[in-house]
């Protein structure tokens, strides 16, 4: 039906886009079908935008992308002090054991080297509360990794209404 690529104020790609489907089955077959595949000589990640404002499936393509909303700022929490090697699965892995985790993702550059960085969205807001408790100051790659509410809503840039 639609794709949108995500962009700087400047007009620059953000890496990443979000892409609105006909039916849900046809979104579930992309996620299924195009999550780890490469493309244009990159990795991508497809995954259900869970976000949307109504309508029917979406899925997004990329590593960023997170609209913030109020709904779901409490579920997500930001993990720094990653180590350089940390992958979004190992983030995600890590953060299971506080509850169920809906999304992970390690930030990255243009170039795709990791920032440090991630954001996890846990199922419910207890689980986001349980990983700031619980695992902040733990071990994650040799790293000693700190767990704080999500504060960014991410601003400005490739616009789009509500679906």
């Amino acid at each position: 039906v639609r794709a949108d690529v995500l962009q700087t104020h400047d007009g620059r790609s953000k890496g990443c886009g979000i892409v609105e489907f006909a039916t849900a089955a046809a979104a579930a077959d992309a996620v299924e079908s195009l999550n780890g595949v490469e493309f244009m000589g990159r990795q991508i990640f497809v995954r259900e935008d869970r976000e949307a404002s109504g309508g029917g499936g979406s899925g997004e393509k990329g590593e960023k992308g997170e609209k913030g909303e109020d709904d779901n700022q409490s579920k997500r929490v930001y993990v720094g002090n990653l180590s350089w090697d940390v992958a979004w699965q190992d983030l995600k892995d890590h953060m299971r054991t506080a509850g169920d985790v809906s999304y992970a993702e390690v930030m990255t550059d243009h170039d795709g080297r990791s920032k440090g960085c991630g954001i996890v969205e846990f199922a419910t807001a207890e689980g986001a509360k349980e990983a700031i408790e619980k695992l902040t100051d733990t071990e994650l790659k040799g790293r000693m990794i700190f767990v704080r509410e999500d504060r960014e809503q991410s601003g400005g840039g490739g616009g789009g209404g509500g679906g």
